[in-house]
């Protein structure tokens, strides 16, 4: 993968991390209002980092690609919300093996999670489960050819809603997505056990 891809994705990863810690502090002082409450949804994109690793394999393929969730759910209690997240990456120039960037690759996750405020103020934390799903194309000499997997997928992370308005939230999130797609057949070739986790770093808008 081309390094400075690499670096730049790293630096916004990073800017968006210094970003949630540098203004926290600042928005903490606001008066304590409630975070999210009733029924909420939220919408949020951002730059991602797969690591991809398999059973036999020798090397662990490392790729960038961009990611986009949507969150919608309910209140619990005061400082617990529950939800549904639909999580997806996609990147076109996937490579299995160094100097390969001709697969398509898409991985999706549907997990029911937990979104735990330890405070009134806006910081949380998330966990959560559900399935995961991969695609990916390769295209050949009579079209594409197209393997599937499906299997478990988990993520967890943490995060901050900083209000706009009685309704509206701007948050950032720093999480993990962990998808075990099973086996996956390609031409030549067949990917045993994958396992593909994504880091990613987003913004999104919540409505509540």
């Amino acid at each position: 993968m081309d390094q400075s891809r690499v670096q730049t994705l790293t630096r916004t990863i990073c800017t968006i991390a210094l970003c949630v810690v540098l203004t926290a502090p600042a928005w903490a002082q606001r008066t304590d209002r409630p975070h999210r409450s009733g029924l909420w949804a939220e919408l949020g994109a951002g730059p991602g980092r797969v690591r991809i690793a398999c059973s036999g394999c020798t090397d662990v393929v490392v790729a960038s690609a961009p990611s986009s969730y949507l969150r919608i759910g309910g209140t619990v209690s005061d400082r617990v919300l529950i939800g549904v997240e639909v999580f997806a990456s996609l990147d076109r120039a996937f490579g299995f093996s160094r100097g390969d960037t001709t697969t398509t690759a898409e991985t999706a996750t549907a997990t029911v999670v937990i979104l735990w405020f330890p405070s009134r103020r806006g910081f949380f934390f998330k966990g959560g489960v559900g399935l995961a799903g991969g695609q990916f194309t390769v295209p050949g000499t009579a079209g594409v050819d197209t393997s599937n997997g499906g299997g478990i997928g988990l993520t967890y992370g943490f995060g901050w809603d900083f209000a706009i308005s009685r309704k509206l939230a701007f948050t950032t999130n720093l999480a993990a997505y962990v998808t075990a797609v099973g086996d996956v057949v390609l031409p030549g070739r067949r990917i045993d056990d994958m396992i593909a986790t994504m880091y990613q770093g987003s913004i999104g808008f919540t409505v509540r």
